[in-house]
């Protein structure tokens, strides 16, 4: 999948005949291939945030498991639609939901992994969701960082910061959740 993308990207910036895009000579950079691997590498990784979230949703009967999945879905799809402005605007396509790509890229789940969660039930499933989502944030807060780092448009990078923020604190209140 980092192969692919790599190839995308490096094959858009050829055609344009510059390594950044989505802004003009005298202004700068608007973003370069690093914000578009942010977005091109998130938007997926939210796409499977959602999807174990839904199933939290419908299987969990704890109150923390529910609130927790329902707000990362919703404010994770509205992160995809941000990000996917972005890639439209450098001319660059909105990753496909291929789940056999997905499950592939770094701090992701497999299908193995999400065939184990869905067939938890009661405290089994809240504990392994909490798990799965905990790991499965700290790779986004990671790409986030490398974002912040190595990005150059100014929307991406604050994204990217938000994305810190949310993420960490969510990964804190698990952690608070489970020595409780």
């Amino acid at each position: 999948m980092r192969a692919r993308l790599l190839i995308i990207v490096l094959g858009l910036l050829a055609l344009t005949g510059c390594s950044t895009f989505g802004g003009d000579s005298s202004s700068g950079p608007a973003a370069n291939e690093d914000d578009a691997t942010f977005s091109l590498r998130m938007i997926p990784h939210h796409r499977q945030t959602i999807e174990i979230s839904k199933i939290a949703l419908e299987r969990s009967k704890d109150e923390f498991v529910i609130d927790v999945a329902d707000k990362i879905s919703k404010a994770e799809a509205g992160e995809i639609e941000q990000m996917s402005t972005y890639l439209r605007s450098w001319n660059i396509q909105v990753p496909g939901d291929d789940a056999a790509t997905t499950h592939k890229m770094a701090g992701m789940m497999t299908e193995k992994d999400i065939s184990g969660l869905k067939a938890a039930q009661g405290k089994q499933f809240d504990d392994l969701y909490l798990s799965a989502l905990s790991r499965h944030l700290r790779s986004g807060v990671d790409m986030a960082k490398d974002a912040q780092t190595k990005g150059v448009h100014v929307g991406s990078k604050a994204l990217a910061g938000k994305i810190v923020v949310s993420q960490s604190e969510v990964i804190d209140q698990i952690a608070a959740k489970k020595k409780a």
